[in-house]
Order: C-alpha cells, then sequence, then structure tokens
C-alpha cells in the first residue's frame, strides 16, 4: 500500500508541473492585437533575411511578397491574415517557446516587440491616402532615408 501511495504522489506533483508548462505568458494586449492585425489591408516588415527567416510562420504565410530586396535586407509585405499568422508565431516562440530552443525565441521576441506598437496604433478605419504601416528592424536602413509606401 505505501508503494502505491507514492506512485500517486508521483503522478500528482508531475501533473502538477506539465500543468504549469501550459501557462499563458502572451505579453498584455496580444488578443487585441490580433484582433487589429486582422483588419490590416497591408504591413510591412523590413529586417535582415535571415531574421525573417529565423522567425517566419512555416505555414499559413502564403500571402507574404517580398517587395525590396537590398542585399541581405528584404522588405516583406503581408496581409492581414499574415500578420495575424506571424503574431501568434512570434508569441508562441518567443513568450511561450517553453523547452523548445530552437525557436529563436529572443528574435521573435525582438520582431514582436517591434511590431506591436505600430499593430497597437492602426485605425479601424484607415484614410484613402494611407501610408502602409511599416516596421524596420535594421540600422543601416533607419539611417537612410526612405520613400512612404502608399496603400
Amino acid at each position: 500500500m505505501r508503494r502505491g501511495a507514492k506512485a500517486l504522489a508521483g503522478v500528482v506533483v508531475g501533473a502538477a508541473l506539465l500543468a504549469g508548462c501550459g501557462e499563458d505568458m502572451s505579453p498584455p494586449g496580444h488578443k487585441g492585437r490580433l484582433l487589429k492585425a486582422a483588419g490590416a489591408t497591408k504591413f510591412r516588415i523590413t529586417s535582415a533575411k535571415d531574421l525573417w527567416d529565423n522567425t517566419k510562420a512555416h505555414q499559413g504565410m502564403d500571402d507574404v511578397t517580398v517587395v525590396s530586396r537590398k542585399g541581405k535586407v528584404h522588405t516583406y509585405e503581408l496581409t492581414g491574415n499574415g500578420l495575424v499568422t506571424y503574431l501568434k508565431e512570434l508569441n508562441s516562440n518567443g513568450h511561450n517557446a517553453g523547452w523548445d530552443a530552437d525557436m529563436y525565441p529572443e528574435q521573435a521576441i525582438q520582431m514582436y516587440d517591434a511590431i506591436a506598437p505600430v499593430v497597437d496604433a492602426l485605425s479601424p478605419t484607415p484614410r484613402r491616402n494611407a501610408t502602409i504601416p511599416q516596421v524596420t528592424l535594421d540600422d543601416v536602413v533607419l539611417a537612410s532615408p526612405s520613400p512612404s509606401a502608399k496603400r
């Protein structure tokens, strides 16, 4: 009987540990951010190609277009649905990565933190000639002037 009690205690402790691993560590406002992102017509991200490759979702990103290539820096254009998929991927890999170290959590958090304030500032009814919301994650690109993109 004593051996059974120890086994049961081990199962209870194991279940408690596993329950804590599934805790959602999403940043504040994540769900609302996804709703805003879904309403975006277009969204552009300029970054080093390897940063994009390390953080992009491997499924559900069929509507991403490369609109500019300057050496190793690319500009990607996403639809609202693509942006939602990407934010979910970044959140999962950066904030909820758990034990999977192959997901580049630092890069995912860097990208998420750069995109979040731009998405948060999106208007539910964009003006007719508004520029396409854009995030740039490259020091060289930031130093040079760029033409504003129109929707």
